[in-house]
């Protein structure tokens, strides 16, 4: 083999090892996320999201599928098994008292309030679709409203794979509060609604700091919710 031959090999495999970029891929994912929008919709800020760590699984009539794909038998059975595998890691005594001590002081509040119907309900539900795909979720704020955007990975998770959709939106004029919690873990936020719902999310990249002081009324998590 020519060491030309072997030099590119070797970067191949180096780069096939390399764990994904995530802010290459966030930034990648916000740009076709805004692509989708319709026209006239200009985008304020955005950031990947999830959904908050206790925030519920949707029932089934709630609860999409992403892509347009139904999950396969074998995807569920595998899903399947690694809730188990998580249930059986939370009842270890040794797992659970680590857990336990690394959330010390935490809130234990809900981290949601309002039903399904309800603009939290949806956009929550629209952070837990039904899919075997990699994927992203992108919140777009924009000077219409506010925006679930879900960007689909290719199965490395090192880029985008070209599929997006649009999974969520709340009118601008409906977003009225949102609420720091980094008392809760670093990145949390809830989001509140003029329907008197809330939900908590996650922004688990730096950089949300722009995103965050678009919103027109912030609170501290020492403050109290509307």
């Amino acid at each position: 083999m020519k060491i030309g031959e072997v030099l590119t090999s070797w970067s191949g495999f180096k780069a096939w090892l390399s764990p994904p970029d995530r802010h290459a891929v966030a930034r990648e994912a916000r740009a076709r996320a805004a692509a989708l929008l319709p026209p006239g919709e200009t985008v304020v800020d955005g950031h990947t999201v999830e959904p908050g760590e206790r925030v519920p699984q949707p029932p089934k009539p709630y609860r999409v599928d992403a892509f347009g794909n139904r999950p396969t038998v074998g995807g569920r059975l595998l899903n399947g098994a690694e809730r188990v595998d998580l249930a059986l890691d939370r009842i270890n005594p040794f797992n659970a008292a680590l857990d336990a001590w690394d959330r010390r002081g935490e809130d234990r509040d809900a981290q949601w309030h309002g039903g399904w119907e309800s603009a939290a309900g949806r956009l929550a539900a629209a952070l837990r679709p039904r899919t075997e795909e990699k994927y992203l979720s992108v919140l777009l704020l924009t000077e219409g409203g506010l925006h679930v955007v879900r960007v689909r990975l290719t199965s490395d998770g090192k880029k985008t794979a070209g599929a997006a959709e649009h999974a969520c939106a709340v009118a601008r004029r409906d977003v009225t509060w949102l609420r720091d919690r980094k008392d809760v873990r670093h990145g949390t936020h809830e989001i509140g609604f003029a329907d008197g719902s809330w939900v908590t999310v996650f922004l688990p990249l730096g950089g949300w700091g722009t995103l965050v002081e678009a919103f027109p009324h912030r609170l501290r998590h020492t403050d109290p919710r509307p």
